[in-house]
């Protein structure tokens, strides 16, 4: 019976990486977006030029309702769910005393109240199922290390790093194995311009002992990894894959 693996925010960056990183590995996938349409109907059709089945879902993580249809759709089309991959998440950078509490709220929503909804539905159905399901989180070394600019990010990383440890005993008595990934300076999209001007640079080399940004396949072979039988002892452990950032 082949696995299906939920990867929200999955269509871009990252997200998108571990999506097609699951295909690989023969798992169908679901993709879910907010407003990147377009980018997930391509990353469902680079998922089933690898021989997957690939559905693209429109789901809101910090809406309770919209998490409950996205579960109903999968489970409708597919009849289970084997993975869940908590990829949606959203970063701003200000000043600590400019951050309203507007900024804090929508932060924290999306980045930790959606980790926390997703799960909780999600844990049930793996139950009824059986059990033995994989849930693995994206939180960042900024939640380890914290941020000058990002202080509310930073906050709500490291709240998935602590639910993470949590979801992990919730589950056990059912195997159902809760891990993280903690990624470092990453390119994407959006970290390109910081990477590759000079201020990035003397980062990169001043703070990260591999000297160089991480990819974000390297990211998402971490995730297959731990969503797979070969971690099957593995559970909630945070895998920092950000060069030696962090080594702690």
């Amino acid at each position: 019976m082949r696995k299906i693996a939920i990867v929200t925010g999955g269509g871009r960056g990252i997200g998108r990486a571990i999506t097609l990183a699951l295909a690989q590995r023969k798992i169908d996938v679901v993709v879910t977006y907010l407003t990147q349409h377009d980018a997930c109907e391509q990353t469902a059709a680079d998922v089933r030029a690898l021989g997957c089945a690939a559905l693209v879902v429109q789901a809101d993580v910090t809406q309770r309702a919209s998490v409950r249809q996205l579960i109903s759709t999968v489970t409708e089309k597919f009849g289970r769910i084997d993975v869940l991959v908590n990829n949606a998440g959203i970063l701003q950078q200000k000043p600590f005393n400019t951050i309203t509490d507007e900024d804090w709220d929508t932060m924290l929503a999306t980045n930790l109240k959606g980790v926390f909804v997703c799960s909780q539905e999600v844990m049930p159905v793996i139950v009824r199922q059986g059990g033995g399901g994989s849930i693995v989180n994206i939180s960042s070394s900024g939640g380890q290390l914290g941020g000058m600019l990002a202080v509310h990010y930073a906050v709500s990383k490291a709240g998935v790093i602590s639910m993470t440890r949590s979801l992990a005993r919730v589950g056990a008595p059912d195997g159902i194995r809760v891990n993280c990934v903690t990624p470092g300076l990453i390119e994407t999209e959006m970290s390109q311009k910081e990477i590759h001007s000079e201020v990035g640079q003397q980062k990169i080399s001043r703070e990260i002992p591999l000297r160089r940004a991480g990819l974000v396949e390297e990211v998402a072979s971490a995730v297959v990894f731990l969503a797979s039988d070969e971690a099957a002892y593995i559970t909630g452990q945070s895998i920092n894959v950000n060069g030696g950032l962090y080594m702690s």
